[in-house]
């Protein structure tokens, strides 16, 4: 465990894949609408799973909570500052986690790759949907949306690999959608895939989702 603050939330798990098989290395964002109640324990699993295959892993804890958009943008840059390997570095990031690892790396230049699993990639959409009781307005609380929403930001040197569920009610994959549209009338680098299931099985290490994902480090990585 690396902590890169004072907050007790201010701390990347480091998972040692023992002797390395990949170039660069790859960070987990977990999701939970940004609220204090979700932690990294839900990335465990994945970090664990690419360790296993020889992918040196972090998985990220970061604060959270209303108004927190500033400081969550602050720590993962903090965060990323950490990671050791040389090389490409792929952020993976599930729902809310998604949103912040396309602002991360729309503000850092090491980020190569961002694999979106059911992500939150267009607030303003999300916003008027008021998802999750209106989850967008407690996150920005007053701050500026266009600085924290992934497809304003776009086009960015990163590319953002958009995955997402059919089955989705937590975040409907309209969301993902519009995204896309975005993605290709900016000029980002992207890629699309629509899955069967639901919001969660993308965090699921035995998925065909997840597999997905690990595939998608290739080239990038392996």
């Amino acid at each position: 465990m690396m902590h890169y603050g004072a907050h007790p939330d201010q701390h990347l798990q480091y998972f040692d894949p023992g002797q390395s098989t990949a170039a660069g290395a790859v960070m987990i964002i977990h999701g939970g609408y940004w609220r204090e109640k979700y932690t990294a324990e839900l990335g465990v699993p994945l970090a664990q799973d690419l360790a296993a295959r020889g992918i040196p892993a972090y998985n990220l804890e970061y604060r959270r909570g209303p108004g927190s958009a500033a400081e969550m943008l602050a720590d993962a840059r903090l965060a990323l500052g950490l990671v050791k390997e040389e090389g490409p570095i792929t952020l993976i990031g599930h729902s809310a986690g998604a949103q912040l690892a396309c602002v991360l790396a729309a503000n850092d230049s090491r980020v190569t790759q961002v694999i979106s699993q059911a992500g939150l990639l267009d607030l303003d959409y999300a916003r008027k949907l008021a998802l999750s009781d209106s989850a967008v307005d407690l996150l920005l609380d007053g701050a500026p949306l266009a600085t924290y929403n992934p497809v304003e930001l776009w086009p960015m040197p990163a590319r953002v690999v958009i995955f997402h569920g059919r089955d989705d009610a937590d975040v409907p994959s309209r969301i993902a959608r519009r995204a896309v549209q975005k993605a290709a009338a900016l000029g980002q680098d992207y890629r699309f895939a629509m899955f069967p299931g639901d919001h969660y099985t993308w965090i699921d290490p035995r998925s065909s989702q997840w597999a997905a994902c690990v595939r998608a480090l290739s080239p990038l990585h392996y």
